[in-house]
């Protein structure tokens, strides 16, 4: 298999994790469970595309500091490309923003959270259990650091995960599209890193260190999502 990881973090924000690029880290994260996958990152908030849609079997779509109602280009452009994809049932996977894109990009809507940030170590229901999800589990607990949310799913996307908190935390299109809120490909050095940046910017501190208290260097069902990921495209 070939992966494209459709990074969506611009230039400017690379310094945030000690320059580790967010398509660096879906690689670490997912080469374990993925072998003789080919993964390659495509910078495509800094103008970097595929030629074509087919080369690549696959595509994920990273997290990313704008926000999908940003009116940026590179946004615009994105949401056409997944429109693309989902028309040639190309396998999707979209994270936090990348999640959110998807759903906005289809129909669905994205909004900012009523009570600021989701942030931290947060679990969330499995609903509707997928072939892919071997081992099935009920409950996760996984890193999440989101400041909007998706509100409406596209007409044809399927809730398979929720919270109290989040109550899109995870969706499906057919068998050729997935959606995650959650990042359970950060570490948690590079979620203290957020939080810091997030400060500097002005975040509420209270706020940004219950988060913090939340974090742990083995997050539970991190490792679990990579599986699933891998399965879920074709691996």
């Amino acid at each position: 298999m070939k992966l494209g990881i459709l990074d969506a973090v611009p230039l400017n924000y690379w310094s945030t994790d000690l320059g580790i690029t967010e398509s660096e880290k879906f690689i670490d994260f997912l080469e374990p469970v993925m072998t003789g996958t080919t993964f390659d990152q495509l910078f495509v908030a800094e103008g970097e595309w595929p030629e074509q849609q087919d080369d690549y079997d696959a595509y994920l779509i990273t997290g990313s500091p704008c926000y999908v109602n940003d009116e940026h280009p590179w946004i615009e452009k994105l949401s056409q490309f997944v429109r693309d994809c989902v028309e040639s049932n190309k396998k999707l996977v979209g994270v936090c923003f990348g999640h959110q894109l998807i759903a906005s990009a289809l129909g669905g809507k994205v909004e900012r959270r009523s009570d600021s940030w989701l942030l931290g170590v947060k679990s969330f229901d499995i609903v509707d259990v997928q072939s892919w999800m071997i081992p099935a589990q009920k409950q996760c607990e996984i890193h999440h650091i989101n400041h909007d949310h998706v509100t409406v799913l596209p007409e044809n996307a399927k809730r398979i995960a929720h919270s109290e908190q989040c109550k899109n935390s995870a969706f499906v299109i057919g068998d050729s599209v997935l959606g995650l809120q959650g990042h359970p490909e950060q570490p948690r050095r590079a979620m203290e890193n957020f939080i810091k940046e997030l400060l500097l910017f002005g975040a509420d501190p209270e706020e940004m260190e219950r988060g913090r208290a939340s974090l742990r260097d083995e997050v539970p069902d991190a490792e679990l999502w990579g599986r699933w990921i891998g399965k879920f495209l074709g691996c």
